[in-house]
């Protein structure tokens, strides 16, 4: 009975703790909580099973925390955004209860309630374990939540087909939950876990979710998504400490929008922004993964390129300009001026941000729309 007043605790805890992460609107923290309600019920349950009716200590009972056990699998598919298959979980888990009444009414055996009951847990595990399985082959801000996760849906799974497999080798042996017996013990101390341990799972992700947006708000641009201006001039001083130790080439393109004043004059700053949004987005798509795209104020940008000579940033640079040339659906036609910069020697970031300018600069005395490099 302590194990699963304990365990019911435990869940309260986590409830209170997910409770507190609501407030995120992160996806499948609802039903995470929910399921260590539904926990919570189950394990009183368990714990009053001998004074209790028996339709309450074994259909309610396992149903119940059946019932728990789906709705963390609903959790952790919504968090990834993934069909949370409600309908099909839903028909488990009133299988599953059937499945204990018959092993109660028909045939009363506590082995076969064990076996079925750890069965469901098994697939519900296994299906857990998936769920995240997919999610650890994207790139992430910590890997480790989502790991300890995996394994732990894992440790679950190994640990039900353990009873399975006892179950069904020492049929008899044991009649109750509540037997004192070594494997009941140890069946019913790691099983209570199960679900707080996976709940902590959940909590460490979200709150790798939560840092994640704290970040990206904190260095990036808020309207077109770029680095932000002070972001940018981080991750270029290490870019360019990188280079120098290397002895690898790193070039700079500053481009801003042609007469974005007038277009702000003539359309109002909604389309401007929204000029704004599409430069960035469609410089994204030209750039390399490894490139940096800074917003360094009002219409200017910035594009850091690492292990790139001045012919390579030429190519992109033009390449880039073609792009944004481009009319775009719902986005007044805009073009924009390019100067090209290669490091140098000795060279701070502000002396490379200098000759870009100037580069960009000659751009726009030379007509606008075009690509210049720095002067020799």
């Amino acid at each position: 009975m302590t194990i699963f007043l304990i365990a019911a605790l435990l869940c309260v805890a986590m409830l209170l703790m997910l409770r507190y992460f609501m407030r995120s609107g992160i996806a499948g923290i609802r039903e995470w909580a929910l399921a260590n309600l539904l926990a919570c019920i189950a394990f009183i349950l368990y714990a009053f099973g001998r004074e209790l009716p028996p339709l309450l200590a074994y259909e309610v009972a396992n149903g119940v925390y059946a019932a728990a056990a789906a709705v963390m699998l609903v959790g952790f598919r919504r968090f990834f955004a993934r069909p949370p298959r409600k309908a099909l979980l839903a028909g488990a888990v009133l299988a599953l209860t059937v499945a204990a009444a018959f092993f109660h009414y028909v045939h009363d055996s506590f082995d076969g309630r064990s076996i079925v009951v750890s069965l469901f847990q098994v697939g519900i595990a296994v299906a857990i374990a998936a769920t995240v399985l997919r999610a650890i082959r994207v790139k992430r801000r910590s890997r480790y939540p989502y790991h300890y996760t995996f394994v732990m849906a894992l440790v679950v799974a190994g640990g039900h087909l353990l009873r399975v497999a006892v179950h069904l080798g020492q049929s008899g042996d044991m009649t109750s939950l509540l037997q004192p017996s070594p494997w009941n013990l140890f069946f019913t101390s790691a099983g209570t876990m199960a679900l707080p341990a996976l709940t902590l799972g959940a909590v460490m992700m979200v709150h790798d979710v939560m840092l994640a947006k704290a970040e990206h708000a904190a260095n990036r641009d808020f309207l077109t998504g770029a680095w932000s201006r002070r972001a940018f001039f981080a991750v270029a001083d290490i870019e360019l400490t990188r280079a120098r130790r290397s002895h690898r080439s790193l070039s700079l393109l500053l481009f801003d929008v042609d007469h974005f004043k007038s277009i702000n004059d003539r359309l109002g700053h909604a389309a401007g922004d929204r000029v704004l949004e599409d430069a960035v987005a469609r410089a994204e798509a030209v750039i390399r993964n490894v490139d940096y795209l800074g917003r360094i104020g009002g219409e200017e940008f910035a594009v850091l390129l690492p292990e790139t000579g001045m012919e390579d940033a030429l190519a992109v640079a033009e390449r880039l300009r073609a792009s944004l040339h481009v009319p775009a659906e719902g986005v007044t036609d805009f073009s924009v001026s390019i100067g090209v910069a290669l490091l140098r020697d000795g060279d701070s970031f502000a002396e490379l941000m200098q000759r870009a300018d100037a580069a960009l600069y000659q751009a726009k005395r030379g007509g606008r729309n075009r690509v210049e490099h720095e002067s020799a």
